[in-house]
């Protein structure tokens, strides 16, 4: 059987000027036990934008269990002071191997870039698909 397993959404306007990763409220989901299988996660922020004075950003991982995992997604703008700070959607997809012991958490965790404020003001979603 495959397909969803679950999602979260957030609601309401988020903002982080973290420049360690933090959890995004509201985007934790768990993903039931399971021997030999995987689950597609992804991470889906269609709206972010960030505001700061050096080329702002924001950086977008998960964590397993956890455990901070290797691919990341960010945006930055090209322009060091941009006049407006217009919307960059940003998508992450990882692959997690499900555990037959236990279930496995997984947290969307965020970051702002060079001292930058990243902020959402739509529903951003973490979904867990079962391989």
């Amino acid at each position: 059987m495959s397909g969803i397993l679950t999602y979260a959404q957030t609601t309401g306007s988020l903002s982080t000027s973290s420049s360690t990763w933090t959890p995004i409220p509201g985007l934790a989901i768990k993903l039931p036990r399971a021997v030999e299988r995987s689950a597609l996660v992804i991470l889906n922020i269609p709206n972010p934008y960030a505001r700061g004075e050096d080329f702002p950003g924001g950086d977008f991982g998960l964590q397993v269990d956890g455990t901070l995992l290797g691919p990341y997604a960010s945006f930055t703008y090209s322009e060091q002071r941009p006049a407006s700070f217009g919307r960059m959607p940003t998508t992450l997809s990882v692959v997690v191997p499900l555990s037959g012991d236990h279930e496995v958490a997984v947290v969307a965790v965020w970051s702002g870039i060079r001292g930058s404020t990243v902020n959402l003001d739509s529903p951003a979603t973490l979904t867990g698909l079962l391989g």
